[in-house]
C-alpha cells in the first residue's frame, strides 16, 4: 500500500514549508542559518528516502510471499477439489492431475494418458486455440469439458497446454429428460397423396406412413396419440427434441422414401411447442407452431416457444390442392361476414402491385353483389399498378371508393369489417394501426405464413399452393355467385393479378389456376388489353438489360446491383430473367431506394430464397420472395445477403 513506502500529501506540504524558510533566511541575509537549515533539510530528505525505499522492498517481498501462499493454497485446493482437473500437452500425455481425476480412469496406474479419459473427443479438446467448453460422455455420466490452453516457456522447456476441467452435469441432464415438449404432427395434402395412389395400395401407403410415426415416436421415447386420420400427437422428452435439433430433423426427409405407387410424396408438418409452464401451454404452442408450418407450404418443422420461433425444412414446393372444399367452405364464411356488416374496407400491403390491387377490385365485386358498401385503402406509390389504376380511377365508382387511410379512420364504425389481401405480415401491411379499429378482420392471401403474421383474424384464408391471391378471391367469386356482376375491367383486373405472379401463367401454375383464368376470360377479360399493360418502352427494356449484364456470378448464383432505381418494377423483371438462365440457381438484385435496400430474390431450381431472405427480415415464396433493408449501403447489404446465402447452404449440407 502507499502508506508503506511512498510520501504523504502532508509530507509534500512540510518540505514546501522548509524550502519556503530557507529562501527566506537567505533573502534577509541569515546566511549561516540557511545552510545550516539546508544540510539538515538534505540529510532528513535522504533518511526518508533510503527508509521509504528499504520499505517498498519488504513490501514487494510481502506481496510475492501472499501470491506464493495462495498459490499453494490454490494448488491444494485443485487436488482436493471434487472436480477432475488434468493438465495435459499436446500429444495426450497427462502430467498433472487431482485425486479426483483417478475416477475418470478404468485402470488405475501413474502414466495416464487423455484418450484413456475420452478417446472420441481427443482431437476436440487437444485442438482448442482458446477456451472452449464441450459435453461428453464417461462411464454413462455426461460431463460438460472446459477446455482452457495454456503456452508456457521457461529457459530450454516450451509447452502448449491444456486444463480440462471436467464438470458432472449427469443430475441436470436427468431433470432435462425429465421435461417434456409436445409435437404435433400433420401429414401433408393426404386427400390428395391418398388419390395419387390405385385403390388397393392405399391400406398399404397408410399403414406404412402410420408405422413409420409410431416408430419414430419410439425412437424419441415418446407417447404417441392418433387423433384423425392424419393427424398425431406425440410427448417427448425434451432432450430428444435437443437431439433432434442437432441433427436437422431427418425425419422429414425419410417420410419420403415410402412409396406405394403414390405419384405425390408424403411430407410431414412438424409443430413443436417447449418452454411452456405446464403441457397444456406447450400443447398450445404445438398447435399454433404446427399451423405455422402448414401455412408455410408444409414439409417442415416449427419450433414455438413463449418467446421465440425457429423453423427446419421447408424445402418442397408447395402441392396444389384438387379439393375444393375448403374454398367452399370459406366462401360461404366469407358471404355471412360482409352481409353481417355495416360497410366493408379492403386494403393490401405497400407499394401495392397488380395482384394486390386486383384482389382487392374482386372483393369488392363481392361485396356490391351482396349489395354492401366497399371501400379499397390505397396510398402511394402506384408504380406497379399505374396501368390499370389509371383506368379504374376514371370510374366514378372507384374514383369515390378508392380512398386514403386518413379518410378510412374518419369514418370506420364498429360493424365494419376489414378485409385484408395479398398479405398478412404486420410489417408488410399497408398500415398496422388501423387493424385495431375493427372488431373484425378477414385475411385473405396465398404468402408463406410469417412469424409476425396478423392474428385474431375472424376468417383466415391463406393458401400457399395457389398462385395468387387473384385466383384464390376468383374461386371465391364463382361460389357466392352463379351469375356474378363483373364488369370487363373488374375481370382484367383479376386476371392481371394471375398473370403478375405466373409470371405469364409460367410460373407456380395448376390446374385452378387456368380454371380462374378461364373464368376470367368468359368474364370478358381481354388477353390483349392485359398484355398491354405489361408492355413497356425501349430505355426500360435497355435498362433491365443493363441490370442483367452487370450481374455477377457467384457459386451459380447471379446477384445484381442497382443504385437509386426510379422504377423498382426493373429490378424485380431483371431478378426473373436471370433466374432462367442455364445453371443459375438462384437470382438477387439488390436496389437502393433513398436509404433503404429492395431486395428481390428468384428461383427456379432446388434453392429456397425464402428461406435466405427470412433471414434479413423478408419472405414470400420457395422460387420467389423479397426484403428491404432499412438505413444501409449497397455493400452492406451484399455482405448481409452473401451471409444468408452461406447459413442457409451450411444448414441444407448438415442436413
Amino acid at each position: 500500500m502507499k502508506k508503506y513506502y511512498e510520501y504523504r500529501k502532508s509530507d509534500y506540504i512540510y518540505n514546501l514549508l522548509i524550502i519556503l524558510s530557507i529562501v527566506l533566511l537567505y533573502v534577509a541575509g541569515q546566511w549561516f542559518f540557511a545552510t545550516g537549515l539546508l544540510v539538515a533539510f538534505a540529510i532528513v530528505v535522504f533518511y526518508f528516502n533510503s527508509l521509504y525505499t528499504y520499505k517498498k522492498k519488504r513490501w514487494e517481498r510481502f506481496v510475492v510471499n501472499i501470491l506464493t501462499k495462495m498459490s499453494n493454497t490454490v494448488i491444494a485446493a485443485l487436488e482436493k477439489s471434487s472436480i477432475p482437473i488434468v493438465l495435459v500437452r499436446e500429444n495426450g500425455e497427462i502430467i498433472w492431475y487431482n485425486k479426483e481425476t483417478l475416477e475418470l480412469f478404468k485402470e488405475k496406474h501413474h502414466n495416464f494418458r487423455l484418450e484413456e479419459i475420452t478417446a472420441d473427443y481427443k482431437s476436440d479438446i487437444l485442438g482448442v486455440s482458446e477456451s472452449k467448453e464441450l459435453e461428453i460422455k464417461i462411464h454413462e455420466k455426461n460431463y460438460q469439458v472446459l477446455v482452457i490452453p495454456v503456452k508456457h516457456q521457461e529457459k530450454e522447456f516450451e509447452e502448449n497446454l491444456r486444463i480440462v476441467v471436467f464438470h458432472d452435469i449427469s443430475m441436470v441432464k436427468e431433470a432435462e429428460a425429465k421435461i417434456t415438449s409436445v409435437l404435433s404432427i400433420e401429414v401433408d395434402n393426404y386427400s390428395d397423396l391418398l388419390n395419387s395412389v390405385d385403390s388397393e395400395k392405399k391400406p398399404f401407403l397408410l399403414a406404412e406412413i402410420e408405422n413409420y410415426i409410431y416408430s419414430y415416436g419410439h425412437e424419441l421415447k415418446a407417447m404417441v396419440r392418433k387423433y384423425e386420420s392424419n393427424k398425431f400427437m406425440m410427448v417427448v422428452p425434451e432432450y430428444y427434441v435437443h437431439e433432434q435439433i442437432r441433427k436437422k430433423f431427418p425425419v422429414l426427409d425419410h417420410i419420403k422414401n415410402i412409396h406405394q405407387g403414390n405419384s405425390i410424396e408424403p411430407t410431414l408438418s412438424i409443430g413443436i411447442g417447449k418452454g411452456g409452464k405446464n403441457p397444456e401451454e406447450n400443447q398450445s404452442l404445438s398447435k399454433a407452431a404446427k399451423e405455422l408450418a402448414l401455412g408455410r407450404g408444409g414439409d417442415q418443422v416449427v419450433i414455438k416457444t413463449p418467446t421465440n420461433l425457429s423453423f427446419y425444412g421447408g424445402s418442397s414446393k408447395e402441392i396444389e390442392k384438387k379439393s375444393r372444399v375448403r374454398s367452399r367452405v370459406v366462401a360461404h364464411a366469407l358471404e355471412e361476414i360482409i352481409k353481417d356488416s355495416h360497410r366493408v374496407y379492403i386494403m393490401g400491403h405497400k407499394n401495392p402491385d397488380m395482384d394486390c390491387f386486383g384482389s382487392a377490385v374482386g372483393i369488392k365485386v363481392i361485396a356490391r353483389g351482396l349489395a354492401k358498401k366497399a371501400v379499397i385503402i390505397n396510398e402511394e406509390p402506384y408504380q406497379n399498378i399505374r396501368p390499370i389504376y389509371d383506368k379504374f380511377i376514371e370510374l366514378s365508382e372507384y374514383k369515390e371508393d378508392i380512398i386514403s387511410l386518413e379518410r378510412a379512420k374518419a369514418k370506420i364504425k364498429q360493424e365494419d369489417t376489414l378485409i385484408i389481401v395479398d398479405v398478412h405480415a404486420r410489417n408488410h401491411v399497408l398500415n398496422n394501426d388501423i387493424i385495431s379499429m375493427f372488431d373484425k378482420v378477414v385475411i385473405i392471401d396465398h404468402h408463406r405464413r410469417t412469424p409476425d403474421q396478423i392474428t385474431g383474424a375472424v376468417l383466415s384464408f391463406i393458401e400457399t399452393y395457389a398462385s395468387s391471391t387473384s385466383e384464390l378471391v376468383t374461386e371465391l367469386i364463382q361460389y357466392i355467385f352463379d351469375k356474378p356482376e363483373m364488369s370487363v375491367l373488374e375481370a382484367e383486373a383479376l386476371f392481371a393479378g394471375i398473370r403478375v405472379d405466373t409470371k405469364s401463367f409460367n410460373f407456380k401454375t395448376g390446374v385452378r389456376t387456368f380454371e380462374a383464368a378461364s373464368f376470367l376470360k368468359r368474364q370478358g377479360a381481354r388477353t390483349q388489353e392485359v398484355r398491354e399493360m405489361f408492355a413497356q418502352d425501349l430505355e426500360s427494356y435497355n435498362r433491365r438489360a443493363e441490370i442483367i449484364r452487370n450481374a455477377v456470378i457467384i457459386d451459380k448464383m447471379a446477384i445484381a446491383t442497382v443504385d437509386d432505381s426510379e422504377d423498382p418494377v426493373l429490378s424485380a423483371q431483371a431478378a426473373d430473367e436471370l433466374a432462367n438462365f442455364k445453371d443459375i440457381h438462384a437470382a438477387f438484385v439488390l436496389t437502393r431506394q433513398d436509404n433503404d435496400i429492395i431486395i428481390n430474390g428468384r428461383s427456379l431450381k432446388e434453392l429456397n430464397v425464402q428461406l435466405i431472405l427470412e433471414e434479413l427480415g423478408g419472405g414470400g415464396h420457395m422460387t420467389m420472395a423479397g426484403a428491404k433493408i432499412k438505413d444501409c449501403t449497397l455493400e452492406e447489404a451484399f455482405e448481409m445477403l452473401m451471409e444468408a446465402i452461406t447459413k442457409h447452404r451450411k444448414e441444407e449440407s448438415n442436413i
